[in-house]
Parts: structure tokens; sequence; C-alpha cells
């Protein structure tokens, strides 16, 4: 998981020399509203989905990838790539998953077919993965005490009014540009708000001090290769449910057992050792972690 220092250091620097960052607020601005926008496309894509059918001659069983696709997508990288911000900085992974994203917005928006717009929505998964967890680590590390719950609170309100709002944002852009079209702008609308973003995120985040990384080296890839086809056989059958006719597909779930217990025992395994793990399973012996 991402680790917090305590202060932070001006934006390409290593520590702060005089106490808080004065841009805090604004660096959080901008990871609040690229949190936004990464959720805002859990939800403001349901009611693109007929207007997408009618566009595309799309079939049921890509419209359910374009809808779950995404968050399946946005689930699996959440854990590495806080590891990933960890080794290599959360500014630079944070940029990374923003351009990412805004580029993969694009593509979905520009879809001349359903598999075009399918494969845009995984790589637009990714980089919502990507961003998520470097939103939670930087503030940790630009905030502390009470401006810390306060920043986190703010962000817990983002992602409440990004849910709701979705729908309501989709109809709208649908109405505006009509059914034909109305649907490549719901993923359009990412990208002025993406480079904006991109463009202060390199003026006001903080990088991460060398003293906090994570060397390379000491990662946990197999541990990641475990958490992350464990995780994905025990979300496939669910996500497919519809267009994977019969039983078979619940075999998935006892490969997803037998894959997270391999997680577990090898995590055991790598805590204490020169490799760190993916997930320091001893805080679950914390009963306010777990509450």
């Amino acid at each position: 998981m991402a680790r917090s220092a305590a202060q932070p250091g001006p934006a390409g620097g290593d520590a702060a020399p005089d106490g808080p960052d004065p841009r805090r607020w604004q660096a959080l601005a901008v990871c609040l509203v690229a949190g936004f926008m990464t959720l805002l496309d859990v939800s403001i894509v349901n009611v693109a989905l007929p207007s997408i059918r009618e566009g595309l001659n799309t079939p049921e069983s890509d419209l359910q990838w374009v809808l779950s696709g995404y968050a399946l997508a946005f689930g699996l990288f959440l854990i590495p790539a806080g590891r990933l911000g960890d080794a290599r900085g959360r500014r630079a992974v944070f940029m990374a998953g923003l351009a990412l994203f805004t580029l993969a917005s694009a593509a979905c928006g520009a879809a001349q077919s359903s598999l075009w717009l399918v494969i845009a929505r995984l790589v637009q998964g990714i980089a919502g993965g990507l961003i998520s967890p470097q939103i939670s680590a930087l503030i940790q590390q630009m905030f502390s005490g009470r401006e810390r719950g306060r920043a986190f609170g703010m962000f817990g309100t983002v992602v409440g009014i990004s849910t709701a709002v979705g729908p309501l944002l989709g109809g709208l852009l649908i109405q505006a540009a009509g059914p034909e079209h109305g649907w490549r702008w719901v993923f359009y609308v990412n990208l002025p708000l993406g480079v904006v973003c991109l463009l202060l995120a390199h003026r006001l985040l903080p990088d991460t001090p060398s003293a906090t990384r994570v060397r390379p080296r000491d990662l946990d890839p197999f541990g990641v290769l475990l958490l992350g086809t464990g995780v994905l056989a025990l979300l496939l059958p669910f996500v497919q449910a519809q267009q994977w006719p019969g039983n078979t597909k619940w075999l998935l779930l006892v490969l997803a057992a037998a894959l997270l217990t391999a997680f577990v025992a090898w995590e055991s395994r790598c805590t204490g050792g020169r490799v760190q793990p993916v997930l320091d399973l001893s805080l679950f012996r914390l009963r306010s972690y777990w509450l």
C-alpha cells in the first residue's frame, strides 16, 4: 500500500524545508477533479448505452463490457498502482495515469466499432486505477492532523457526488448533442478537464521524497500476479453472468479461492523479508484497521 510522508516537498523536490506547502489546497483541488473524472465514468455511461447500441450497432455482450470492463480494470489496478507510486513517485504515476485516462477518453469518443470502444474503456479503467491510489497517498503526504481528516472528507464528498451526478450529466450531454452522437460527448467531456489537470499537476503536486520510496527490486511482482488473477477470476463470472450461459463460469470461483489463498500464503512469507509485500497482512490484526 502507498506510504505516507509527514510533510510534502515542493513540486519536483524531495522535502519541504519550512513546513507545509502553501499550495497544498490547490494541489488537492487538482487531485479531487481527477478523482471526480475517474469515478464519474463509472456511472455516466449507464444512460449512454441505448445511444451506443444504436450508434455502433453494439451487441448486448459488448455493451456489458463497455459498462463493467471499466470497473473491472479499475479495481484490478488499485493495489499494484499504489505500490508503483511508492517506487516511482506518486506525482509521476498520477500524471501518467491522467495522461492515459485523457487519451483513452478521446479514443472512446472517437470509437468506430464496439470492439474499439471496449478496448478503449479497458485502458480508461486501467488509467483510473493508476490515479485513484495516488490521490489517497498524496493527501497523506501533503496534510497532517485535522487538515488530513478534512482533506479526506472532501475526497469522500467528491466520490459521492461523482457517482450521483453521472447519470444526470450523461443525460444532459446526450440530449444536447443528439441521440446519434451524444454518447461520444460523455467521453469527450473529460478532455478539457484532463488537459488542465495535467498541466496543473506538473506545477502543483509534490514529488515523493526519495527517502520514503520503495526500491523497485524490493517490490513483489509475483504477489501482484496472484492478487490480480485471483480478483479477475472472482469478478469475471459476475461480470459475464448474462452473456456466459450455463454454470461452468462459477468454477472460476474455485480458482479464485485457490489463487487468493496462495496470495495470502505468499504475502505471509514475504512479511519481514527483503521483498516488501503487496499487502501487509499484519495490519488486519489491528482492530482499528479492519473495522
